[in-house]
Formats: structure tokens, C-alpha cells, sequence
């Protein structure tokens, strides 16, 4: 395989080919914000050369709204990819055409340039869905190179969870959220995501080839320590292999 993954931060992803050069980018943070502990790797205006961006939810961290508009000046080319349930207004809230979006859900999958794209609903603490059905908050079933690539965004356990990720068949990778929750960051509005413990539960249950925690080092107030994600799952789940990266590292399956 001759897929490469790096890490940015918190739960951003670069993924790209190098045979092809085609590349996308998942929950890229790149707007400096008081209290971000890591500098970029990447900045807005270098990212001439990808294909899609991806945010799985309209938080900042997420769907950086004034990276977006960085990206979409210097790159005529690339395509957003959002969640449908903010179809209505993140094009002109952007200024970005809406021919230059991509908007999926649960139902909703989409094909586009080189990867298949799948929505699961995700629990950002809550499990949140509009009158229509829609979902503010996916994780996204990307597939890319005969490699599928499970990113979770920011999400908890739900009921039915495991089922809806069960129906999408075997990952080579997956990236789960670890930093957890609790009253003090709810009572903040910050709103929490699985406990290192619920996200190696359902590492060990999913059995990817490969599992990278995240969203745990850019917020010293919203942080876990990976060590413990990665000794539960070994001690618990022995032989199912899961790594951290630093980021700025490139690393493959």
C-alpha cells in the first residue's frame, strides 16, 4: 500500500497517495487560538494540492471556517466536504460556492475523485438530529486506494453505535476521539467525546488493522493522556495493534 497518513493535531489528518499525489485532508485546525499547544505543520495557503477537505462538524476545530475560506482562495480545485445538515449555510456563510461542496449524511454517500464517502451519525455528547433526520456531528467511512479509513470526529458511545460501524466491514484504520468528558468541561459548553477506556472497548470490539487515538493534545483543558488508551487496549485487547504518532510525523498501515 502506498497510502500515507500524517497527523496535525488534535483530530486533523493529511492522507494522501504517492503514486497518484492525490491527497485529502480531515478536521484540519490551522487558525491560531489562544491556549492551542501545538503550532501548525501545515498552513491554509500550502494546501494548493488537495483534493477534499473534510470537516465532520461545524466546530472550529473541526470545520475551521476561516482556514476554508484560506484553502478555497488558493486552491480553485478543492471540494468541502460537510455534513447535509449544514447545506443551508455553510456555503454562504463561507462565500464558497456550493458546486465546491459535498454534503453527506447517514443515507447520503458520495463519490468524488478517488474515495467513496460514507456518514455515520456521531454522538458529540449528545446525539443530536434535526426534524429531517439530519446530523450535525459524523464520522466519516472513507475510502481511498482499496484502504478504508474509519475517522470518528468527535463522538461518544450510543445505542446502536457498534452496529452501524459493524455494517461498514473490516478497517484498516481508525481514528478515534479519547479525550473524555466531564461536568466541569459541560458546564464550560465544552462538550465531550468517549473516555480512553470507551475508545479502546470499541477498538477491541471493530478489530481495525490499525488504531490512532486523537483529539487529546491541542487544549491542555480538553486533553488525556494516549499512554493510557494504549496500555488498556494492549493489556485488554492483546494483539490488536495501535500506535500514537507525533504529529508532523507521515506513517502508513
Amino acid at each position: 500500500m502506498s497510502v500515507q497518513f500524517m497527523r496535525t493535531g488534535q483530530q486533523g489528518i493529511l492522507v494522501w497517495d504517492e503514486a497518484s499525489d492525490y491527497k485529502f485532508g480531515i478536521d484540519l485546525f490551522l487558525s491560531d487560538m489562544d491556549g492551542r499547544q501545538l503550532k501548525n505543520v501545515v498552513n491554509a495557503q500550502d494546501l494548493t494540492d488537495v483534493s477534499l477537505i473534510f470537516g465532520t462538524h461545524d466546530h472550529i476545530d473541526h470545520i475551521d471556517r476561516d482556514a476554508w475560506k484560506e484553502i478555497a482562495a488558493v486552491n480553485p480545485q478543492v471540494k468541502f466536504v460537510a455534513p447535509k445538515f449544514f447545506e443551508n449555510d455553510l456555503p454562504k456563510d463561507l462565500g464558497i460556492n456550493n458546486e465546491r461542496f459535498i454534503f453527506v449524511d447517514e443515507e447520503i454517500s458520495a463519490d468524488e475523485g478517488e474515495v467513496h464517502i460514507e456518514a455515520i451519525p456521531a454522538a458529540h455528547e449528545f446525539l443530536d438530529t434535526s426534524q429531517d433526520g439530519l446530523h450535525p456531528y459524523l464520522m466519516y467511512v472513507i475510502t481511498f486506494k482499496n484502504v478504508k479509513i474509519c475517522h470518528m470526529g468527535d463522538t461518544c458511545i450510543y445505542e446502536g453505535v457498534y452496529q452501524k460501524l459493524r455494517e461498514k466491514g473490516h478497517f484498516d484504520v481508525m481514528f478515534p476521539p479519547i479525550n473524555g468528558r466531564d461536568a466541569r468541561r459541560l458546564r464550560e459548553d465544552c462538550i465531550g467525546n468517549m473516555t480512553y477506556q470507551e475508545a479502546a472497548d470499541l477498538v477491541g470490539a471493530m478489530k481495525p488493522s490499525l488504531a490512532v487515538p486523537g483529539h487529546y493534545d491541542m487544549f491542555a483543558f480538553n486533553s488525556a493522556d494516549p499512554k493510557d488508551f494504549i496500555d488498556y487496549v494492549e493489556i485488554k485487547y492483546p494483539g490488536q495493534k495501535v500506535q500514537m504518532y507525533e504529529v508532523g510525523k507521515t506513517f502508513t498501515l
